[in-house]
């Protein structure tokens, strides 16, 4: 992974190249096929994603409350929050998905504080709405 693929997640748009540079330390890539839920509802979240290529549909209690594409991210609230995730998100087409581990969030958090509260405020503004 390099800087420039998360500079195409919103999020990190404005978060300066050498610290972009250390956050690609902290995430991962994912390549899931459509079909498979990517997170369920109910269950505990253990990491955060953006969608680097694809589109996924989220549910909950089984109806669809949105759709997600590349740049979107999600799982965050239940991570911050450390809650349940609130919704399940299943991919629609094959999707590359850029991970972030609680734990490397929590590295994160102590490296690039800036960025984490981008994260964090995200998370409370979303108020559990896509996780």
């Amino acid at each position: 992974m390099d800087a420039s693929q998360l500079k195409r997640i919103p999020i990190f748009a404005d978060v300066p190249d050498e610290d972009l540079t250390v956050v690609t330390t902290f995430a991962t890539t994912e390549e899931v096929p459509e079909g498979k839920v990517i997170v369920k509802e109910g269950e505990y979240a253990n990491a955060f994603m953006a969608i680097e290529e694809g589109s996924a549909e989220v549910t909950r209690d089984g109806e669809k409350v949105g759709e997600l594409g590349p740049g979107d991210i999600f799982g965050e609230v239940g991570l911050i929050e450390k809650e349940r995730r609130g919704a399940s998100v299943t991919a629609t087409s094959p999707v590359k998905l850029i991970k972030i581990e609680n734990w490397e969030l929590q590295r994160m958090k102590k490296k690039l504080p800036n960025v984490y509260e981008q994260i964090a405020q995200l998370s409370a503004e979303r108020g559990g709405s896509a996780d």
